[in-house]
């Protein structure tokens, strides 16, 4: 695993999501892993035809609203901030403004949406 960046996620279009785990075994904190297969052409050397594993790390808050479709579902966009609800969300209960390493949104082809606050965002790509 290595750290990635919102901007790299953005090369991420077109690519299959193959699955989205909720891992809650940690002991100190939740995270959120997405298996992503890149099309051989999508034009970021790095990635081309690899298979990927996302890693959300010590998630504070995520809200992930599916569209059921029948088939593979398919990466549109992603992009830097979340929703102002979630974000209060993160917030409530703190005396002080948090401070959160990532927050960002995934949008797929079938409407479905992901919206994460996390302190660390990892990818690992194998052949």
């Amino acid at each position: 695993m290595r750290p990635t960046t919102i901007k790299e996620l953005g090369c991420l279009h077109d690519s299959d999501l193959l699955s989205v785990l909720y891992d809650t075994s940690g002991d100190t904190g939740w995270s959120i892993r997405l298996t992503i297969l890149c099309p051989d052409d999508m034009g970021y050397a790095p990635w081309d035809g690899k298979l990927l594993v996302l890693s959300a790390i010590n998630v504070e808050r995520s809200n992930y609203a599916v569209c059921g479709v029948a088939g593979s579902e398919t990466f549109d966009h992603a992009y830097p901030g979340v929703s102002e609800a979630l974000r209060k969300g993160a917030m409530k209960g703190s005396k002080v403004d948090l401070h959160f390493n990532f927050e960002f949104t995934i949008t797929l082809i079938s409407g479905s949406r992901l919206e994460v606050i996390c302190q660390d965002l990892q990818i690992e790509a194998s052949p």
